[in-house]
């Protein structure tokens, strides 16, 4: 979801719904603040039973881009929505959400029929309760939500449900005491990841051709745990990718397989006596993934690495990448079977830098498939970074194979690992997600939200394992899928052509090389926009990133955030416009050193009538001085009228070992921020410096922290937050 545009404000109580004259007061329906809405929208639910008898029309539809928020820290205990109108096909329906809207900490109740109905787009429920409903939540069409940290409960029919064409991610919920807990039919094919069925008739039922995914998810204490029927093809773990399911301690049975064909279970949690039907336990050759710590970004040990070649060619001698970036692609290709290949440009930018080379007969050869030994060598070939694990010794590896030293510098620089039996199996091909992954992994990619992956079509193919590194690697832009950007194909054999843009895309990522721009598309994508390379070990990360994905914040040139750095008045201003978008509360000021032309002039003027900053006796603003620490929490709990009728509790500032310190305006200010942890001190947390200049990264973190206060962004557990 963008930036949000507008705040409303509803109370069932003590809100009117008047059009106007009452601004002061929230509206007393969310279906009268709905109509209100423009664009990205955040809708804050006060305690209360928001019903018919207090004004709701049903059913009540949520439009794209508009969050409803509620307490997520309770899961919308005491925010409830109650109720149902005829929806589609005339069943009563309580809300309908649709393009990318958000619901999160409120409870839904209709005890007549849907409680959300979800037919298109990709909404998110998050830490949310449904109960009393006869089903929880419908997912149907090819809608593809993301539903987590989400309880359901007492639904007398289905808690969670996906027909039709569904996908989407149900991720760490909870289903209780429903007639069945989950059920996916048709042709859906939904993520169900770190979910828990308990209590239920039924706990998961797949119907139809449905084909979903389970990973990570306890199946326990139901009637049945898994029903599985008609030509339900269910992934209950592979050997590549065990599951990590749970399905014990059920009453009739753990799972109950009714349709023609054996179900295959791989790293699952069973035993035999609880499975009923034909089914295969399988066992798990999943590659260590091999988590590592951060690289660094030194040379590696030396040693042969050899090109990524064709079995029966003589490997080449390493050679290490350049620094510099790599001089325009030749025209017409080297290699005389390239012609207009889409992964021409690529494949021409490592040639250049003697990463790849081609065959005798002066072909490339780019849709021969690439094996586990040739991805090894092109990867110690393309990456300078240092070993972070010991060597491994491998079966199937002995010294004279052509690829040992590559296999063991990329194996200990944490790209590639080996399988249970200690093999590495060098001529086996390598897939294309375990590619992903070990780039993503070796570079040690930003982490990125996993929801992200909505943009593939082909995502409940993505193997449990690899969905963070995915995630991280499609939001760095190291992912290009040709000819469909849509189209993941994750269990596909890689070809050498796609290695080349895989391998190239991560050196863009170390800015070890330029991005190329030869229409070529990445997949579409409203994931986060990356991040800055000057941040990845600074305290404020996690501000900065979550600034960044908001679309708030932008680097340099370079593209480097330079957090260290002073922010001065004008850039506080654009900040705090892009962030909150403050209506005007009082009249325009011209200042006389804030000339029309600069570049800050309308944020200035924005930021002022909003109340966030004012100017100086003498008519100035100070475009370009620095802030103080004192005067960020001075500006936010003034533009975000945090003060007027609560003032901050002052005993607050005894946590300070510099209190004495709080100029005297500043003092309530800070109090109200202390109380509302918007106070981030680095490094010692009782160190206030207040009048100390404010670096990017200090307001970056107050920022932030305003932004959780709203339930605009994630509330995070950084050790310097100041929580008295």
């Amino acid at each position: 979801m963008d930036t949000i545009a507008k705040t409303l404000d509803v109370d069932p109580t003590r809100g009117v719904d008047e059009p106007s004259g009452r601004p002061h007061l929230p509206h007393k329906t969310l279906t009268v603040a709905l109509g209100a809405t423009q664009g990205n929208t955040l809708i804050k639910l006060a305690p209360g039973t928001y019903s018919a008898a207090t004004g709701e029309r049903f059913p009540i539809t949520v439009p794209d881009g508009v969050m409803i928020a509620g307490q997520e820290a309770t899961q919308g205990q005491g925010i409830v929505i109650a109720g149902g109108g005829a929806g589609p096909g005339g069943s009563s329906v309580g809300l309908v959400m649709q393009g990318q809207s958000q619901l999160r900490g409120v409870t839904v109740q209709n005890p007549q029929g849907v409680g959300i109905l979800i037919n298109s787009g990709a909404p998110l429920v998050r830490a949310c309760r449904l109960s009393q409903c006869v089903v929880g939540l419908q997912v149907a069409s090819t809608a593809r939500p993301l539903v987590t940290k989400t309880r359901v409960e007492d639904c007398g029919d289905r808690g969670l449900s996906f027909t039709d064409q569904a996908r989407g991610e149900a991720q760490d919920c909870t289903v209780e005491r429903c007639g069945t807990g989950i059920y996916i039919g048709q042709t859906a094919a939904p993520l169900m990841r770190g979910c828990q069925c308990s209590s239920n008739q039924i706990g998961v039922q797949i119907a139809g051709s449905a084909s979903p995914v389970l990973r990570q998810t306890r199946l326990g204490q139901n009637q049945t745990g898994l029903v599985v029927q008609d030509t339900g093809r269910p992934d209950l773990g592979q050997p590549d990718d065990p599951a990590g399911n749970s399905l014990r301690y059920n009453r009739q049975a753990d799972l109950r397989n009714d349709t023609r064909q054996s179900l295959l279970l791989v790293g699952n949690d069973v035993v035999p006596q609880g499975l009923v039907g034909a089914v295969t336990l399988g066992a798990s050759q999943q590659p260590d993934p091999a988590a590592v710590p951060p690289p660094l970004l030194s040379r590696p040990a030396s040693g042969e690495a050899p090109d990524a070649i064709a079995p029966g060619e003589t490997p080449a001698p390493p050679i290490a990448v350049a620094p510099t970036p790599p001089p325009a692609p030749a025209t017409p290709s080297r290699f005389r079977d390239l012609g207009n290949h889409w992964a021409t440009a690529y494949i021409e930018a490592l040639a250049d830098r003697n990463l790849v080379k081609g065959y005798p007969d002066n072909t490339y050869r780019p849709e021969d498939p690439i094996n586990r030994a040739q991805f090894a060598a092109l990867v110690a070939a393309s990456y300078s970074l240092a070993p972070v694990r010991a060597s491994v010794t491998f079966v199937d590896v002995p010294p004279t194979h052509w690829a040992s030293r590559a296999i063991d510098q990329a194996q200990r620089q944490g790209f590639l690992g080996g399988f249970p039996d200690q093999t590495f199996r060098p001529e086996q091909g390598m897939v294309r997600v375990q590619a992903m992954v070990a780039v993503a992994t070796g570079l040690k990619l930003p982490p990125a939200p996993a929801s992200g992956l909505g943009v593939y079509r082909d995502r409940a193919q993505i193997p449990s394992y690899a969905i963070d590194a995915l995630a991280s690697a499609t939001q760095a832009g190291v992912v290009i899928n040709h000819p469909d950007p849509g189209l993941l194909r994750p269990l596909e054999t890689m070809t050498r052509a796609e290695v080349a843009v895989l391998i190239y895309q991560g050196l863009v990522a170390q800015e070890k090389a330029p991005r190329l721009n030869i229409g070529v598309t990445p997949p579409p994508t409203t994931m986060s926009r990356g991040s800055f390379p000057d941040i990845q070990t600074h305290w404020a990360l996690d501000f900065i990133q979550g600034l960044l994905n908001l679309g708030l914040v932008q680097g340099d040139d370079a593209g480097r955030f330079n957090p260290a750095q002073p922010m001065t008045r004008a850039q506080f201003a654009a900040l705090v416009n892009r962030a909150f978008a403050p209506a005007p509360r009082r009249p325009a000021q011209l200042f006389r050193d804030v000339p029309s032309g600069y570049w800050g002039a309308s944020a200035i003027q924005t930021a002022y009538r909003g109340g966030f900053l004012s100017g100086f006796p003498d008519q100035t603003f100070g475009p370009e001085n620095p802030l103080l620490r004192a005067q960020v929490w001075v500006a936010l709990i003034s533009g975000l009228a945090l003060l007027p009728n609560q003032p901050g509790n002052l005993s607050l500032l005894g946590y300070y070992r510099d209190r004495d310190q709080i100029p005297d305006y500043a003092v309530n200010a800070i109090a109200k921020a202390t109380q509302l942890n918007l106070v981030v001190n680095v490094p010692d947390i009782a160190q206030l410096h207040p009048n100390r200049v404010a670096s990017r990264a200090d307001v970056c973190a107050a920022v932030y922290q305003a932004l959780v206060l709203q339930l605009r962004a994630a509330r995070l557990d950084n050790p310097f937050i100041v929580r008295p």
